[in-house]
């Protein structure tokens, strides 16, 4: 009974979230898509292998940190972005962008990166590479 419960408060908090997913790769930027109650659970020391700056090959640099159990992604001068694991070595944001990790997090891929609100106006489906 109390498992059930969780996963219904977890589920209803996600759809309250509308957290979003890659699922829906049409979404046009800034609308949210929600994803599963499925979501991956990344364990705090799991994330630590990318908890690190990445420069990107746009120039800019762009930092995974974890707070309180959530974790974020952000670009100098910007607000920091909550990201959710999908898999482990892979995130989504709400607006739809995709981060997936490589090579024991040494390297970066950001699928459609102009959905990021710190990324400037960029053609739909804009991937960007990085390397720590």
């Amino acid at each position: 009974m109390k498992t059930t419960l969780l996963s219904l408060a977890i589920a209803a908090a996600l759809s309250i979230a509308g957290v979003a997913s890659a699922a829906a790769p049409d979404a046009a930027p800034g609308e949210s898509v929600k994803i599963s109650a499925n979501r991956y659970h990344m364990e705090p020391q799991e994330f630590q292998d990318f908890q690190s700056a990445y420069h990107l090959s746009n120039g800019e640099t762009m930092r995974f940190t974890r707070q309180v159990g959530r974790f974020y992604t952000e670009i100098k001068g910007q607000p920091r972005v909550e990201i959710y694991a999908v898999g482990p070595a892979e995130f989504v944001t709400r607006t739809g962008s995709r981060l997936s990790f490589a090579e024991h997090g040494d390297a970066l891929t950001v699928s459609n990166f102009e959905r990021l609100p710190m990324a400037a106006k960029l053609p739909a489906n804009t991937t960007v590479m990085a390397t720590r």
